[in-house]
């Protein structure tokens, strides 16, 4: 080759317009960018991952709360504790027994004693005696009481009253809630209807209570002849039962029912 060629051929390979040769494979280059948008994501979802895990993990050590939807927000669920009713407080007496005791030297003085010509009349009514072994039974009791044309409710007030001091040496007492009043009776084909105040409906001394009070009551009113059983009503309404126990008055009591 010539010099001059040379020389030619030196200076187009040094202008500074000839634009370089592109190197490299564009293929290679679009595969890399692929591969960085694979790497993104690629952590983008292990982040997602890392915060669900953080979300569970937190869930488990906390204590959960338990919430009732209420349409808007969610509200803590509040445990109720139920309160116990307050009961009456019972005595144990053990179970009635009935004592058919006769009339004992002090009560037929106190018969014998009563004039002729005294306007009183003699009532029998029956209390409560309590055994040593904490059993209960009827003991009666003879008492003067007022003769007047109504002596079922002269005898039901006179046990109403409670034993007198004399009577109290035989070991008897009454079970009849105090403020008891009886606010009227009637007989009717062989039933009693006493009709009390609302003071009789409630004994402290629980179901034992209950069933000597109205033991109490139907011993007294069925000595009378034309008494064979006794309804009890109160404030004039029959019920079912007397107090929180549950003792049945809703139909007439004998004697029978006390045995």
């Amino acid at each position: 080759m010539s010099p001059g060629r040379q020389d030619k051929k030196r200076l187009k390979n040094q202008n500074p317009r000839r634009s370089p040769k592109p190197t490299g494979n564009p293929r290679t280059s679009g595969a890399d960018k692929v591969t960085i948008l694979l790497i993104g994501i690629a952590l983008i979802l292990l982040v997602i991952i890392v915060i669900v895990m953080n979300r569970d993990v937190t869930k488990s050590v906390l204590p959960r709360r338990e919430t009732v939807s209420t349409g808007k927000e969610s509200a803590p669920v509040i445990e109720r504790v139920e309160t116990t009713q307050r009961e009456e407080p019972v005595v144990e007496l053990g179970v009635p027994e009935t004592v058919e005791a006769p009339l004992d030297a002090t009560e037929e003085a106190q018969a014998s004693q009563q004039p002729a010509d005294n306007p009183d009349a003699t009532a029998r009514l029956f209390f409560i005696r309590v055994s040593d072994e904490g059993k209960i039974g009827t003991k009666s009791v003879l008492r003067p009481v007022p003769s007047t044309g109504s002596p079922l409710t002269q005898s039901i007030q006179a046990l109403l009253d409670g034993p007198r001091p004399g009577e109290l040496s035989n070991d008897v007492l009454s079970l009849i809630p105090e403020g008891s009043r009886l606010l009227g009776a009637r007989v009717e084909g062989g039933i009693a209807f006493l009709d009390f105040n609302e003071e009789f409906r409630f004994n402290a001394l629980g179901i034992e209570g209950y069933r000597a009070q109205v033991e109490q009551i139907v011993y007294t009113a069925t000595e009378f002849s034309t008494v064979g059983k006794v309804q009890i009503l109160i404030e004039g309404q029959r019920v079912d039962y007397l107090g929180g126990e549950g003792f049945w008055v809703g139909g007439p009591l004998g004697r029978e029912d006390f045995q």
